[in-house]
């Protein structure tokens, strides 16, 4: 393609990118003098319709998207056997060459980077798009700091039919839960991948990684995120609830949208609360004006009373205060008769006092005291006796900075006024204590006994071991120290260990027959994260629980995931198992029984694999209703 003309029109000078369906060259725009960006379809796809109408779609959304976050389409048109798109020539690195080459990005760079990434979903959204595949790889970087999101190949409008669509994956490391799940999307799906931009932005890493797609997809589905600030600690707490927050499982506990996502950022990089602290604050500060009011509540008088009531009272408060002002006119004459003897003595003694220090002070010229610090001790001695002041020795100490034999500090210190002979108290420096302290090594994720060891090899006896759960390291591991790592601390400085004792364990009650409200709550009281799955069962209330997976009195893990089964009159159709089968003939099963799908390709290593589903959500044995859809994860 180098040399080439396009459309009698764009010429071709290099290649820049190669994506999983489209290679991307950098032209010169011959009419207008201008660097463009090209994107062809690649030969391998330009005789499938489904990559072509993709290809021909996302021409078709970048033309109406127009914001100074989105890159901009200039033309579109056919080269011999495929299909090419004219666009915006970003000169920059994608996010993902930029965290690959720096690392972790600092916090507030992060949110300003993702505030705009927050502007460009606000368009896309606004004209009722999904972009479905938000990721570095996506995310250009300009020369001046101007974020740039590409890419809307897989972009889904929300006015299309979502019942049975093939559904080309986004990357599987930032797919959402309900993408993996084929489920219908909404929104947050892309507030969802944004939140593992902005996790990866702070660690270098993301939250999930499997052996493979599916195995990552399901862990989207299944597992919780390693808080990011157990990976990085000096992570802001805000920005980390932010990127919780969006990493929630269920799509309505996210942000509602990425305007709202956007003030968070915008409130984290002012310093101001978050809006669910705010709200939070707003309600406690509702609470106290409920109870200030309640506590100056007075009943009303009864409505025969109410009358004579208040007459009766402003009858007796002006008796009162014409009472209490007679009173406090007696009490002030009666005061001050006893208290003026007493002032004209204590004046005539204060003024006797004066006088008679001040002769004192006539007799006695104090002594400013000098600094002795960093003086050798018989030096100081000789220059406090000149001036009529004592030195003593009041013990000796270590010191890095202060030689053997010189003064470490006094008492009194310098400036002071002194009387003569006033003996002035010195600490002495011992000189260099050897190897006094040592700087702390890192011990994170270290077995304790390997922890001790190396500590003891550094001269660390004094060490004290604190157990606490934990759901990311093993048991037996050291989570943190203090003090932490490359500080220096004193040899006989007492060093905490904080070691895990695995996760914390929490027994699943049983809650069979109860209603899913408080089967929910219950559940959430113990900390547990919780998904739901009707099943059909005539003999129940509708929304009573069946049973719970993992079993009730089993043991699980402190914040893991609890499958609540729930009765439904519903029609529910048993899932059925269509692994290893082809794709026509597992659709052709599907269909039969009335189940809607919807497919995700994986790259396969052997042909035999092409075209067979190699994974399906639900697993068989499960139910489905008419309205939810499967997944099935295809060979390609």
């Amino acid at each position: 393609m180098i040399g080439s003309v396009l459309a009698d029109r764009y010429e071709i000078v290099e290649k820049i990118g190669t994506g999983g369906s489209a290679d991307v060259y950098l032209a010169n725009d011959i009419k207008l003098h201008r660097k463009v960006a090209i994107k062809i379809l690649s030969r391998f796809y330009a005789n499938d319709r489904n990559f072509v109408v993709r290809f021909k779609k996302e021409a078709q959304i970048l033309a109406r998207l127009n914001d100074p976050n989105i890159v901009a389409i200039f033309d579109w048109g056919q080269v011999e056997n495929s299909y090419f798109i004219c666009m915006e020539y970003v000169e920059g690195l994608s996010l993902a060459e930029i965290i690959e080459k720096q690392g972790i990005i600092n916090p507030i760079t992060a949110a300003r980077y993702s505030v705009q990434i927050c502007n460009a979903l606000e368009v896309a959204h606004k004209n009722n798009l999904i972009h479905r595949d938000i990721k570095p790889q996506n995310i250009i970087v300009t020369t001046d700091g101007t974020l740039k999101i590409t890419d809307f190949g897989i972009a889904k409008s929300l006015l299309e039919d979502n019942t049975k669509t093939i559904n080309i994956l986004g990357t599987s490391y930032y797919i959402s839960p309900e993408q993996a799940q084929g489920k219908i999307l909404s929104y947050s799906t892309d507030l969802y991948s944004l939140g593992i931009v902005i996790y990866e932005m702070l660690t270098a890493d993301v939250p999930f990684r499997g052996e493979n797609s599916i195995d990552i997809s399901l862990k989207h589905i299944n597992e919780k995120p390693i808080k990011p600030s157990i990976l990085v600690p000096e992570i802001p707490e805000k920005i980390e609830k932010i990127v919780l927050k969006c990493l929630q499982k269920n799509p309505l506990k996210r942000y509602e949208s990425a305007a709202d996502l956007k003030s968070d950022l915008i409130n984290f990089l002012k310093g101001k609360p978050l809006a669910d602290e705010e709200k939070k604050e707003k309600e406690v500060s509702k609470q106290k004006s409920v109870i200030r009011k309640i506590g100056y509540f007075k009943f009303a008088p009864k409505a025969g009373e109410k009358k004579k009531e208040y007459a009766d009272n402003e009858k007796e408060d002006v008796a009162f205060k014409e009472s209490s002002e007679r009173k406090d006119k007696k009490k002030l004459i009666l005061t001050w008769s006893i208290l003026l003897p007493f002032l004209a003595i204590f004046m005539a003694i204060s003024i006797w006092a004066l006088i008679n220090n001040s002769m004192l002070k006539n007799q006695e010229e104090p002594v400013i005291v000098p600094s002795l610090t960093n003086m050798e001790y018989f030096s100081a001695e000789k220059m406090l006796q000149s001036i009529n002041l004592k030195i003593s020795a009041d013990g000796e100490e270590f010191s890095n900075d202060i030689p053997e034999g010189y003064i470490i500090n006094q008492d009194p210190v310098e400036g002071i006024a002194a009387k003569e002979n006033t003996e002035i108290k010195v600490v002495i420096s011992k000189g260099r204590k050897e190897a006094s302290s040592a700087i702390l090594p890192n011990l994170m994720g270290i077995n304790i006994e390997e922890g001790r060891k190396i500590l003891n090899d550094l001269g660390f006896e004094n060490l004290d071991l604190k157990w606490e759960p934990s759901d990311f390291f093993q048991k037996d591991v050291i989570i943190k120290h203090e003090p932490a790592h490359f500080k220096s601390a004193d040899l006989d400085e007492k060093i905490i260990l904080f070691v895990s004792s695995g996760k914390e364990m929490v027994l699943v009650p049983d809650l069979k027959g109860y209603d899913i409200m408080f089967a929910l709550s219950s559940l959430e009281s113990l900390g547990f994260e919780i998904i739901t799955e009707k099943i059909p069962e005539g003999t129940l209330t509708p929304g009573t629980v069946v049973n719970t997976y993992p079993a009730p009195g089993a043991e699980a893990s402190y914040g893991s995931i609890v499958k609540v089964f729930i009765s439904t009159i519903e029609e529910m159709l048993e899932v059925p198992d269509i692994t290893k089968l082809n794709l026509e003939n597992a659709v052709s099963i599907l269909e039969s029984m009335g189940i809607n799908y919807e497919i995700g390709y994986s790259a396969v290593m052997h042909s035999i694999q092409k075209n067979v589903v190699l994974s399906q959500y639900p697993e068989s044995g499960n139910f489905i209703s008419q309205s939810e859809k499967m997944l099935l994860i295809v060979g390609n």
